[in-house]
């Protein structure tokens, strides 16, 4: 059963199970990178000043949100397949490109925390 699922929506598991390893590779790396550091991490900054701190567990509730929402997209994506692949496919690689960014977004937290 999951199987037939699996193979008859070959590309949407693709790009979704993609999207889901994105999001909990960038939480993992972060996580595993900051866990030590005792001290308020930053989590946002501009180019004048930090403008947001937080701990390690503000990274859980990004990870979360993401996961939830890829969840949200793939169900979503599977309603606008009787409608429309266009949609369906467009729904697909804006996860994937929302992922990446959030991918990229804790890379960025770590490498802004580690050199402090």
């Amino acid at each position: 059963m999951i199987a037939d699922f699996i193979h008859t929506h070959r590309w949407r598991v693709a790009v979704f199970g993609t999207s889901a390893l994105l999001i909990l590779g960038g939480f993992a790396w972060a996580f595993l990178s900051l866990r030590h550091i005792r001290e308020p991490l930053i989590i946002h900054f501009s180019d004048f000043s930090i403008t947001e701190t937080g701990s390690v567990i503000d990274l859980w509730y990004v990870a979360i949100v993401a996961l939830i929402a890829v969840g949200v997209n793939f169900f979503l994506s599977l309603e606008m397949a009787k409608r429309s692949a266009l949609f369906e496919a467009l729904i697909g690689w804006a996860t994937l490109f929302l992922s990446l960014l959030i991918f990229i977004g804790f890379r960025v937290i770590i490498s802004v925390n580690l050199v402090r």
